[in-house]
């Protein structure tokens, strides 16, 4: 499947923080839109993802890296672009500023009054700025109700507020890996941590930000099946360097962030932190279930039992809420090892109930 990455402008956008700037994001789009305008599908992306989430680029070689959910949007696959138009936008502030094929307002970008880089100035975005600009995106296509919002981690925090805020906008959300709010304790472990270093240090801390992130998608299980337990020294510690003879897991650790580390800029890693640390569907509404009173759409809930960065417990809170407040609301929890990621390294397990959501 070819693709095709494309702009969308605003010549102004007002930031829930209040300050105004024209902002320009990237987005692509995969299967054709129907007549009446009524099967598209918006899939919002994970903290490091990008707008590119299935096919390839027509300058790319044939053995490219393909879209981050490749697996799961295309013909016949559980997102179907045979029966549905897929959308899928970079967000402002996304991480990676330095990827060619990213397009996105943020630090990084020139300030047109001042020909320098916003920097630090830059206003600070929320999940709901994310998605007011997407919502003006499906506007431009001409979309007033789409089929459904889905998206996983980050991409689910985007899929649900879009239902507590736009709540007539779509019949069906699916919220993968996921909740309505960010638990305190991944807002400091990994976020407010790596937030910590890059203000020390920008070039080393974000990659101790990328590492402490990397190690958080895996789960307890996964990083012993991946690299077992710490070896038993052969030679007399006296003799033993620890540089000289790392543990495999720092060395596979490290060499895995540098592969990827070239696309992220620290600042714009700084902006997305926080839009996921102050991420709470509440925000703006009286309560958390008088938020969820607003939501029309039927949603789907696809937790991780081993995930340690958004534990089932709060889709399973959150699908609990709409179902007492007489909500159309489903939840399925898939069991596995592989922690957070695995949404794109253990798809299969997801595809079953994402189709038939979709299909019922």
């Amino acid at each position: 499947m070819i693709v095709k990455k494309r702009v969308f402008s605003l010549d102004e956008f007002t930031f829930e923080a209040g300050v105004s700037l024209p902002i320009q994001i990237g987005y692509e789009t995969y299967g054709t839109l129907n007549e009446d305008h009524s099967n598209a599908i918006l899939i919002c992306h994970f903290f490091s993802g990008n707008s590119h989430i299935a096919g390839r680029y027509a300058n790319e070689p044939e053995n490219a890296e393909p879209g981050w959910w490749d697996t799961m949007v295309g013909p016949r696959k559980a997102f179907d672009t045979n029966r549905y138009f897929i959308i899928s936008s970079d967000v402002l502030c996304n991480v990676n500023a330095n990827n060619s094929h990213v397009i996105t307002t943020g630090p990084s970008s020139i300030n047109p009054h001042t020909g320098e880089k916003y920097g630090l100035s830059f206003p600070q975005v929320t999940i709901r700025d994310f998605v007011r600009v997407q919502y003006e995106l499906v506007k431009s296509l001409g979309i007033e109700k789409m089929y459904c919002v889905a998206g996983p981690s980050m991409g689910g925090m985007q899929a649900i507020q879009w239902a507590v805020d736009y709540p007539g906008s779509m019949q069906k959300v699916i919220s993968v890996i996921s909740g309505g709010r960010m638990p305190a304790y991944t807002g400091v472990i990994p976020l407010q941590i790596g937030v910590d270093a890059i203000r020390i240090s920008p070039e080393a801390g974000l990659r101790l930000a990328v590492k402490m992130m990397t190690l958080q998608n895996r789960s307890y299980e996964a990083a012993t099946q991946l690299w077992g337990h710490p070896l038993p020294i052969s030679d007399p510690l006296a003799k033993w360097d620890w540089d000289q003879q790392p543990h495999k897991y720092f060395q596979e650790l490290d060499h895995l962030i540098e592969s990827r580390i070239g696309d992220v800029d620290p600042e714009h890693w700084l902006y997305i932190t926080r839009a996921n640390q102050l991420f709470n569907i509440e925000n703006g509404y009286e309560s958390y279930d008088k938020a969820l009173e607003r939501v029309q759409a039927e949603v789907l809930a696809v937790p991780v039992s081993s995930d340690l960065l958004l534990p089932p417990k709060e889709s399973r809170d959150l699908i609990e809420r709409l179902r007492r407040l007489g909500k159309k609301a489903h939840y399925f929890e898939v069991t596995t090892d592989c922690g957070h990621l695995a949404a794109l390294l253990e798809y299969e397990k997801f595809v079953d109930p994402i189709k038939q959501f979709l299909e019922n």
